[in-house]
């Protein structure tokens, strides 16, 4: 697992900003801008992220902030994890399930301050200074699970 880490902290530093459209039954659809950084740290087995998305759309909410979340990818105990915590108040800890050099699903271990919540997954797929950032669930309300986001990414040269 210190490899797959490790492939992590340098697929993912740096600053990257794209598009996204975000959708499920319990929403209205809407496109959206996104920011997200990628902090790895040179002595630890960590990265930090911090991600912000703004609707991007004809409502008057355009150019609001839709969704802040910020947190972890780690080592620890020879499992590599997400933890997030969203400006909404939802707490998050995620285990990686599969890789396969450039692609990495998380899966969700537990979600808290969030009632609805039963299932979540973040996916990311990152190559040639691109990254595509999904996230799938499902809800007490709506059990099936499927995509509730998708959003393409290019980093920013420094």
């Amino acid at each position: 697992m210190k490899t797959i880490i490790d492939q992590l902290k340098n697929l993912l530093a740096g600053k990257w900003v794209g598009e996204g459209f975000a959708q499920f039954p319990s929403i209205e659809p809407s496109a959206y801008t996104e920011e997200t950084e990628f902090k790895p740290d040179e002595d630890k087995d960590a990265i930090l992220f911090v991600q912000k998305t703004w609707y991007e759309n004809e409502s008057t909410n355009n150019g609001h902030t839709v969704f802040w979340d910020t947190g972890f990818i780690l080592l620890r105990e020879e499992q590599v994890l997400l933890h997030s915590v969203q400006v909404s108040g939802r707490i998050e800890q995620y285990r990686l399930t599969e890789h396969d050099g450039n692609r990495y699903a998380f899966d969700s271990l537990s979600i808290l301050v969030d009632p609805k919540a039963t299932r979540s997954q973040r996916v990311f797929t990152i190559g040639n200074g691109r990254l595509r950032y999904e996230m799938n669930m499902s809800t007490y309300q709506i059990l099936q699970f499927q995509n509730h986001l998708v959003c393409d990414l290019h980093r920013l040269d420094e």
